[in-house]
């Protein structure tokens, strides 16, 4: 019974069936486009029929003009008149007029006789005159028309009748007579034609065109009827009675269609969801399903906050089973409760759903977990019942992970060595302070930029492929680069740079950390300089004097030119050292290196390698004679007092000279040689020089 008064009440009356108001809109829609085809068609072809009753008037009238004009050319008007009262007897004229530019009808008056003859001097023509007449049907506007050269043709439908004006045109052989006018149009032709004929044309293919029409609109109004029913309103009929079958409780009911087309494919899916809709499970069984796969917090409370519902993510998160929770208040799980702001509560109201509120949950044992909760109305039922959602998700890890990157970026922040962090393709997206004061850029100045803004053009194009290479082979590049502050200084710094990989092997990132260690480079010097140089004097000690010789010895030897070595001892020093202090002493020692510094070369070398003895490397020499002018210049300088703290020293010194590679190619042979003609010098009375292969005795074999 409850079937029957469902489908009682709902059936569709006739007016409002879909086949019946397409029927109608069919029968509608093929009358429009029926009138007005073949409105348009028929008026096409009478168009087309009286413009060939146009195209035959003119063609008529020329041919009339040319004949008038070949009997004016006889020279006897009266053959035009009787030639113009003949034709118009013509059953396909009604009349043929020729007419004057002043509206009077030609070949009546004399009026262009006598103008003829006044202008050929002569009475030369002459006919039987009769009077002027005035042609009083004229269209002016047409007629002025055809005076200015224009043909001109109207059309009469009422009467029948098309009247056309043919121009006469003023020929070369029509001068000679009419030579007094020299406009071009001499007058007018008119002829009027009946189109009775043409008008029974357009009667017929009326009656034509409107059997035509509706034989065809009839035909296809018909298949188009049928392709339509069966294809779109029988399945739809269908699909309508199915629908209201299903809405009675038919669960059964199913659409059957051989229809491959949109409407084939809605009954298959309707098909589908009736299928669906019947193997459905009870909804709260679905929803609970859901629930419990889910991998966040799910609360499901009334308008109160009282639970009614939670999932196992709850239970494993929080330790409580569910019937502890059941009807309990959301509030007591959380520190300080649910209570939302003023305006999360205006955001509830409007959207029904606020996302990413922060609370902390406490668990059974009492400890509190941080959990980021989104917070959605549910309304359902006949009378809008309201269930509130809580899905929260624990974020316990995250502010861990947080913290950590707080105190990474405090260390980072807090390191006095440069940082630098850039993207895959080494545009540089942080630095911290100590970047900063390094390099003298600000951080705004230098992100996005390519860390080659740096550069300081010290390192080869080389060195740079080997440091990608090893940083895109290996992961990681350090070692010493000299790079450029912002202010153009250059410093050099120690860098290490590492590659970061993502999870699937590809490069996102390069870190850099460098520090300045210009101090450090600074000390190195000092150092160096330290182990190669006198504490007192400067000068080179006998580690760099050795360098240097053998270094001089070895370029003498390819350039083949020579190397002159001097050993110097201080006469004296040793008794102004013990008398006057050891502070004379050094500041006299200072004075000599000085002085010994000033008498050579630039290229030469000066050192000292014991208390008062001094070494003197002279380079790039061709013969003795340099070396003894340098001897002699020295001994001329301490010949003289040296001043010392204020205090007149007399000093001499005693000087030995060995030359390589004539002497030896050895630099330990040359010093020897050296310092053995110091002693010929020393103890042949001090204050001279020695060469060892001139003064020197060969040693012999005892």
């Amino acid at each position: 019974m409850a079937t029957s008064a469902y489908n009682t009440n709902n059936k569709i009356s006739w007016a409002n069936r879909l086949n019946t108001r397409f029927q109608l809109t069919l029968i509608l829609v093929l009358l429009v486009a029926f009138a007005t085809s073949q409105y348009l068609l028929f008026s096409k072809q009478k168009t087309s029929i009286y413009q060939e009753e146009v195209e035959r008037a003119a063609f008529m009238a020329d041919g009339l003009s040319r004949s008038l004009q070949t009997l004016m050319l006889s020279g006897n008007a009266e053959y035009a008149t009787d030639w113009i009262e003949r034709i118009s007897g013509s059953p396909e004229l009604l009349t043929v007029q020729v007419i004057r530019k002043d509206h009077s009808q030609a070949f009546l008056d004399g009026e262009t006789l006598h103008a003829v003859n006044s202008y050929m001097g002569e009475e030369h023509f002459s006919r039987i005159l009769e009077p002027a007449k005035k042609i009083t049907d004229l269209d002016n506007d047409a007629f002025a028309k055809a005076v200015a050269g224009h043909e001109f043709s109207k059309l009469d439908e009422d009467s029948g009748k098309l009247t056309f004006l043919l121009p006469i045109r003023a020929r070369d052989a029509c001068m000679g007579c009419h030579g007094y006018d020299q406009s071009k149009v001499r007058g007018i032709l008119r002829i009027t034609t009946s189109v009775a004929h043409a008008q029974q044309r357009i009667s017929r293919a009326l009656r034509d065109t409107i059997v035509f029409g509706v034989s065809v609109a009839l035909l296809i109004g018909l298949l188009l009827f049928l392709f339509i029913r069966r294809q779109i309103l029988i399945p739809l009929e269908q699909i309508t009675e199915a629908t209201a079958a299903i809405a009675a409780g038919d669960m059964e009911t199913r659409i059957n269609m051989r229809n491959k087309s949109e409407i084939g494919k809605l009954g298959d899916s309707f098909n589908h969801m009736t299928d669906a809709l019947k193997n459905s499970t009870v909804s709260r069984e679905y929803f609970e399903t859901i629930m419990s796969s889910m991998g966040e917090m799910l609360f499901v409370t009334d308008r109160e906050h009282k639970i009614q519902l939670t999932n196992p993510a709850v239970l494993a998160t929080l330790g409580y089973q569910h019937h502890e929770l059941k009807g309990e208040p959301l509030e007591s799980l959380i520190d300080g409760g649910i209570e939302l702001t003023a305006a999360e509560e205006k955001q509830l109201a409007e959207d029904g759903e606020i996302k990413s509120i922060e609370r902390k949950f406490l668990h059974k044992d009492g400890h509190g977990i941080p959990v980021l909760i989104t917070v959605s109305m549910m309304q359902y039922g006949e009378h809008n019942a309201c269930q509130i959602i809580h899905a929260g998700r624990d974020i316990t890890r995250q502010k861990c992970i947080e913290r950590e990157l707080g105190l990474a970026a405090k260390v980072m922040e807090s390191d006095s060595n440069a940082i630098m962090i850039c993207d895959h393709q080494a545009n540089i997206l942080l630095v911290n302070p100590a970047f900063c004061a390094i390099t003298g850029y600000a951080r705004d100045e230098v992100i996005g930029k390519n860390p080659r803004i740096l550069s300081s053009g010290r390192q080869s194009a080389e060195f740079y492929r080997n440091l990608w290479e090893s940083l895109l082979g290996d992961g990681m590049w350090s070692g010493e680069i000299w790079n450029k502050r912002k202010d153009g200084g250059v410093y050099p710094e120690r860098l290490s740079i590492s590659s970061v990989y993502n999870d699937a092997g590809e490069i996102t990132n390069y870190v850099s950390i460098f520090n300045d260690i210009s101090e450090q480079k600074d000390i190195e010097l000092r150092l160096s300089h330290m182990a190669h140089h006198d504490q007192l004097t400067g000068l080179p000690n006998r580690t760099l004097f050795t360098d240097r010789l053998e270094h001089a010895l070895a370029h003498a030897c390819r350039n083949n030119d020579k190397v002159g070595l001097m050993f110097i001892d201080i006469d004296g020093f040793k008794a102004i050292n013990d008398n006057h202090g050891h502070d004379v002493g050094d500041a006299l020692l200072c004075n000599i290196a000085n002085s010994l510094t000033e008498l050579v070369r630039d290229a030469d070398t000066v050192a000292r390698v014991g208390g008062d003895e001094f070494v003197i490397i002279l380079e790039n020499l061709l013969n003795d004679a340099a070396i003894v002018q340098v001897a002699e210049k020295i001994l001329d300088r301490f010949s003289l007092p040296t001043m010392a703290a204020g205090i007149a020293c007399d000093i001499g010194c005693s000087i030995g000279i060995s030359i390589g590679p004539d002497d030896s190619s050895s630099g330990d042979e040359l010093v020897k040689q050296a310092d053995t003609a110091m002693y010929v010098a020393k103890t042949s009375g001090k204050q001279q020089y020695r060469i060892h292969g001139r003064d020197c005795a060969p040693e012999t074999d005892s």
